[in-house]
C-alpha cells in the first residue's frame, strides 16, 4: 500500500474527472468490476474463512455458505443492479423499476409514493429474482412531493444531482461482514460520484489484496485506494483538505470519536466533512398473536433462530428481542421451537474482538474454555428489570423474548408502537403475522407495519434480506442528526437514485414451501451460494445465467 497523503491527492484528481462521466460510462465500469469480483470469489471466501476460525468445526460448511453469500455474492449482485440502473439512465434518463411508482394513501398525512424494487434487473436483463426470491416483494416508500408526476421530477433531479457530489470519501469498513465495506465503496463511487479511500478494519487485513483484485477496474481508474489501520489512518485522512465526506459502518463510540472527538455531543462538531453512517440496532422481531398452522409456526420459529445464528450473531441486524403477547395461546409452543432449533446448532468460535467477555457479561456466566459461544435465548424478560438487554446492542449470540400484556390485536399493536419507540435503534425490524385475521385486525396489523419507525420493516422474514437485494435503500429511519444519530444518517444501497426515501417494507410468505437457502441448517447452502455467484458471473459476462441456475434445482428442492 502506498503513502496515504499521495493516495488522497490522486483520488481527488480522479474524482474530478469521474464526476463528469456519463451514466453509460459509469455502467460499463460497474459491469467490468462485476466480472473481476466474480473472478476472485473463491479467494475472497478463503480469506474470510481465515479471519473466522470456524471452518474446521461442525459449523464449517455453514460458515462457508454465509461468507460466500455476504461477501462476493452480495457485492456482485449490487454491482449488477447498479450497472443496470445506470444503463437505464443512459437510455431514458431514469432507472426502470419493475412497475411504475404509485401513490398510496392519497390525501392523508400518510401519503407515500411507493416504488417496487424487486424483481431487479442488470444491464442485460433479468437477474432471475422470480426464481431466487419467489414470493418476496420490496416496496420503497418515499415522501409524497405532490403526486406521481411531482415525484418523477424529483427523481430526475436526484439522478442528475447525486452523482455530481464528487470529492473524496473516506469509507470506514466494519469488521464483522466482509461485504459491507465493498458495498459502501460501490455506493460512494457509483451513486455519489466520489473517489474512495477505504480503511479496512484490522480484522480484514487479509482481504486487502483480494479486494484490490476484485475492484481492479476501479483501482485502475484511480477511484479507490485501500489502507488497513486504526484511528491513526482516520486522523490523517480527515485532516487532508481534499477529503469531502466520511462514511462509517460501525458503532456509536466510533461515530462519537470521529464527529465529536470522543466527548459529549454538544457544541460544534470536530469533523469538518459531511458524514453518513450506519451504527447498528437492537433488532426486534414482533410476533403478532393469532392462530398459526403447525407448519407456519415452525417456519417462523426457524426464521427467528436463523437470524440469531447467522454470523454468530455478529450482525447489526441479528435478532435481539422477540416480542410476543403474554396471553398468546401458541407462545410456549413457538418459544419451544426456537429453543429446539438453537439447541441443534453447534456453537461457533468467538472470533470477534471482545466477544467472549461481552457474552459472559450478558449471559451471567463465563464463556466456555473451548473458545466457542453458545446460543442463549432468555424468555419472559421484563424490559425494566433487564434493561441491559433492551437498551444496548450486544454483539454476541444472546437474544431475549419480551412478552407484552395485550389481550387483543389492537392492544398488541398499540403496545408494540410504544415499545418500539423506546428502542435505541431504527435500522430494521421484522413482523410475523398470521394469514387468517379478521378484516379489522388485518387492517390494524397493516397500520402497525406501515408506521414502525425503522429503515426496513420485514413481514414474515428477516430484515437482512433487504440488504442482500441490493436495490433496497439501507439505513436508519430518517430524522437522525449528529447529536442523535440513532442507527445512522443517510442511506446506502440506493442504486435506483430514489429521492425522498422514507423506508422500505419487505414481504414474504408466512410458510415458504421450500427451505430458505440462508437457513444455517440448509444441507446445500454452500452449493446454492456458490452457484448464484456463477449465475451472476454469467450475466456479467453478457450471458443469461440460465444454465448455472438450472444446475441449482436439485439443491433447491432437497434442502
Amino acid at each position: 500500500m502506498t503513502d496515504l497523503s499521495s493516495d488522497i491527492v490522486g483520488l481527488a484528481a480522479a474524482a474530478a474527472a469521474w464526476a463528469g462521466q456519463s451514466a453509460a460510462t459509469r455502467s460499463a465500469l460497474a459491469l467490468e468490476t462485476a466480472r473481476t469480483t466474480a473472478a476472485v470469489a473463491d479467494a475472497w471466501v478463503a480469506a474470510a474463512l481465515a479471519i473466522k476460525p470456524a471452518a474446521g468445526t461442525a459449523a464449517g460448511p455453514t460458515v462457508r455458505a454465509e461468507e460466500t453469500a455476504t461477501g462476493p455474492l452480495v457485492t456482485l449482485r449490487l454491482l449488477l443492479v447498479t450497472a443496470g440502473a445506470l444503463a437505464d439512465i443512459g437510455r431514458t434518463g431514469l432507472p426502470r423499476p419493475p412497475r411504475p411508482p404509485r401513490l398510496a394513501h392519497r390525501g392523508s398525512d400518510a401519503a407515500r409514493i411507493e416504488v417496487e424494487v424487486i424483481p431487479a434487473h442488470g444491464p442485460h436483463g433479468s437477474l432471475h429474482d422470480a426464481a431466487i426470491f419467489g414470493g418476496h416483494s420490496a416496496t420503497v416508500r418515499c415522501v409524497d412531493p405532490g403526486g406521481v408526476e411531482a415525484f418523477a421530477r424529483s427523481w430526475r433531479e436526484e439522478v442528475a444531482r447525486r452523482p455530481r457530489a464528487g470529492g473524496v470519501a473516506l469509507v470506514l469498513g466494519a469488521g464483522n461482514v466482509t461485504g459491507l465495506a465493498p458495498g459502501d465503496c460501490i455506493n460512494q463511487i457509483f451513486e455519489h460520484g466520489r473517489a474512495v479511500l477505504l480503511k479496512l478494519h484490522p480484522l480484514h487485513a487479509p482481504l486487502a489484496p483480494v479486494l484490490t483484485a476484485a475492484f481492479a477496474p476501479v483501482v485502475a481508474a484511480g477511484l479507490l485506494a485501500i489502507h488497513v489501520g486504526g484511528p491513526e489512518v482516520v486522523e490523517a485522512a480527515v485532516a487532508a483538505p481534499q477529503l469531502s465526506h466520511v462514511h462509517l459502518t460501525g458503532g456509536a463510540a466510533a461515530f462519537d470519536a470521529i464527529v465529536w472527538g470522543g466527548g459529549d455531543r454538544h457544541g460544534p462538531p470536530r469533523l469538518a466533512q459531511s458524514i453518513t453512517c450506519e451504527l447498528g440496532n437492537v433488532t426486534p422481531w414482533f410476533i403478532v398473536p393469532g392462530r398459526y398452522s403447525p407448519r407456519a409456526l415452525a417456519r417462523q420459529a426457524d426464521m427467528v433462530a436463523a437470524s440469531i445464528v447467522n454470523n454468530t450473531s455478529f450482525n447489526c441486524i441479528a435478532t435481539k428481542l422477540v416480542v410476543t403477547a403474554r396471553s398468546w395461546e401458541q407462545r410456549e409452543a413457538f418459544l419451544g421451537l426456537v429453543h429446539q432449533r438453537l439447541a441443534a446448532v453447534p456453537p461457533r468460535a468467538a472470533w470477534y474482538p471482545g466477544a467472549a467477555a461481552a457474552w459472559a457479561t450478558v449471559a451471567g456466566r463465563a464463556a466456555p474454555a473451548d473458545g466457542t459461544l453458545p446460543w442463549a435465548f432468555r424468555v419472559g424478560i421484563d424490559p425494566a428489570g433487564d434493561a441491559e438487554l433492551v437498551e444496548r446492542e450486544w454483539f454476541v449470540p444472546v437474544a431475549a423474548e419480551v412478552p407484552l400484556v395485550a389481550d387483543s390485536i389492537e392492544a398488541f399493536c398499540t403496545r408494540v408502537h410504544e415499545f418500539a419507540a423506546r428502542l435505541p435503534g431504527s435500522l430494521a425490524a421484522s413482523v410475523t403475522k398470521p394469514d387468517a385475521l379478521a378484516a379489522r385486525d388485518r387492517a390494524r396489523v397493516e397500520l402497525l407495519v406501515e408506521h414502525l419507525a425503522f429503515g426496513v420493516v420485514a413481514v414474515n422474514t428477516w430484515s437482512a434480506l433487504g440488504y442482500s437485494f441490493g436495490s433496497v435503500p439501507w439505513g436508519g429511519f430518517p430524522g437522525a442528526t449528529l447529536a442523535a444519530p440513532r442507527s445512522g444518517i443517510g442511506f446506502v444501497h440506493d442504486p435506483l437514485f430514489l429521492p425522498l426515501v422514507h423506508n422500505t417494507i419487505l414481504r414474504a410468505p408466512l410458510a415458504p414451501r421450500l427451505l430458505p437457502a440462508w437457513f444455517p441448517w440448509h444441507r446445500h447452502g454452500t452449493t446454492l451460494a456458490r452457484g448464484l455467484v456463477d449465475v451472476y458471473a454469467g450475466i456479467a459476462q453478457g450471458g443469461r445465467g440460465l444454465w448455472p441456475l438450472a444446475r441449482l434445482l436439485p439443491a433447491v428442492l432437497t434442502g
